[in-house]
């Protein structure tokens, strides 16, 4: 079954150890279908993370999720209750009701476009032609967080994908815009709770700000 545009991707994870997961921020709600052993199955919707954070495994636990466009509205209440009250053979039979109680408003995806794609808040307010009190009203409204969330997030993950292929870290910093390299290292230790030289020397947290989400 093809995805609706509202996801961006599936996934499924499985749990071999009880090593914890980081999660980082990533602008993304995720919906999740979580199995652990002797427990019946829940499905559950993920909040806006502000800051990376961990999840602790439990051997055999599996999760199968959908990551949700960044700015979705979703009507968590009525989601999670037709699914858990559905008899469901796999975790894509749930892509009719996410088509059924998720929206995107393309004033929103036009609005965190511009954020991320700006140099301030300001610049992408005139950019789409509004005042920065109405982008503000327009982005809290849908999303729940101001347009700094969302400007500063995408900034700080467009420059930990680029790690990898930058020369320094002085470099990676001048090309994101960030005043200095300390500056930068002090997004990286709010959003991320590494520095940068930590996720460069992760490969793990390297593929984790590389996979799909608001940047």
């Amino acid at each position: 079954m093809a995805l609706p545009a509202i996801v961006l991707h599936a996934w499924q994870h499985t749990s071999t150890n009880t090593d914890s997961t980081v999660i980082l921020p990533d602008g993304c709600c995720d919906l999740i279908l979580r199995a652990t052993p002797g427990q019946r199955p829940r499905w559950f919707v993920t909040a806006l993370a502000d800051a990376a954070y961990e999840v602790p495994g439990t051997v055999g636990e599996a999760f199968w999720g959908f990551r949700l466009h960044p700015g979705a509205q979703i009507d968590e209440a009525m989601l999670i209750d037709a699914l858990q009250a559905c008899p469901l053979h796999s975790a894509q039979d749930a892509l009719p009701w996410l088509d059924a109680c998720v929206r995107l408003d393309a004033r929103v995806v036009q609005a965190l476009h511009s954020l991320s794609a700006s140099a301030t808040v300001a610049v992408a307010a005139r950019q789409l032609g509004v005042s920065e009190r109405s982008l503000q009203r327009l982005v809290f409204a849908a999303t729940g967080r101001p347009p700094t969330y969302w400007k500063c997030l995408a900034r700080v993950r467009r420059a930990a994908a680029s790690l990898a292929h930058t020369p320094t870290l002085a470099a990676c910093a001048a090309d994101h815009g960030f005043a200095d390299q300390a500056h930068m290292t002090r997004e990286f230790q709010r959003w991320l709770g590494r520095t940068p030289s930590g996720v460069l020397a992760s490969p793990e947290l390297l593929a984790v700000v590389a996979a799909s989400g608001y940047a």
